[in-house]
């Protein structure tokens, strides 16, 4: 009997030597389930220095730092990431996805696309990557370009906010303004409503254009109360002194 518990022992003590990276990961993932992202980055960093961390730790551990502004250690995590996959596997994908973030966020938006293009023409269309692309197209500001692609992207998923939004603005971009307005109209009725700044600002700028000044400062004064993160498309400093030029 005293042989038996010795043997669990020792293989309760190798269990925990070899996965002890993703259990302090579990840890890291309670805390950005409950949306403490600084905290989870944390965790995280300890978790890669103890042990191997596994594929799906390793590109969550890297979208956090990213989350969190951590560009170069994104990088560095989503390079361990893809040594960590398999090509052509839906977890390539989603790092080369994550990648086109972050060439993005260092205003690399031609990198950005070309990332997002190889994931989407290799026939892994996901919401995220409708939702991603659709955001770049929008930026770069093909209006055409990105209207095609967000109509195909809510044709998709029409019940995704980000997706509904990229499509309100790509028709604001390429003029259409009234389809514009009726897609910012059904977003912003949709219960719950969206938890992102971007749909209150733009339908805000697109009022104020069409003459409807008092309301489209109402909706920018409510996207003030959105939580903004490094990912959101404009900073809520940005959006602050868009508020001001308006009420002059």
């Amino acid at each position: 009997m005293k042989l038996i518990w010795q043997i669990l022992l020792l293989v309760a003590i190798v269990f925990i030597i070899v996965k002890r990276a993703g259990i302090v990961a579990l840890f890291a993932k309670q805390k950005y389930a409950k949306g403490d992202y600084l905290g989870s980055l944390k965790i995280f960093n300890i978790a890669s220095k103890v042990g191997n961390l596994g594929a799906g730790d390793t590109i969550l551990f890297g979208y956090n730092c990213l989350r969190c502004g951590e560009l170069a250690a994104a990088k560095k995590v989503f390079a361990d990431a893809v040594m960590l996959t398999k090509p052509n596997t839906a977890d390539r994908y989603r790092v080369t996805s994550l990648q086109a973030l972050v060439s993005w966020k260092e205003g690399d938006i031609d990198d950005a696309i070309e990332k997002l293009e190889d994931v989407y023409n290799n026939n892994f269309r996901i919401t995220t990557i409708y939702q991603n692309l659709g955001i770049m197209y929008n930026l770069k500001g093909d209006g055409k370009k990105a209207v095609d692609f967000n109509e195909e992207a809510y044709d998709y998923n029409s019940d995704d906010n980000i997706i509904t939004d990229n499509l309100a603005e790509a028709y604001a971009i390429n003029g259409e303004y009234d389809k514009a307005k009726e897609i910012y109209e059904e977003l912003l009725a949709r219960d719950p409503e969206p938890r992102f700044p971007e749909a209150y600002y733009g339908y805000g700028e697109l009022l104020i254009k069409q003459g409807e000044k008092e309301k489209g400062i109402e909706l920018i004064e409510k996207s003030l109360e959105k939580p903004f993160s490094f990912l959101s498309l404009k900073s809520k400093e940005e959006i602050e002194q868009m508020l001001e030029e308006y009420k002059k």
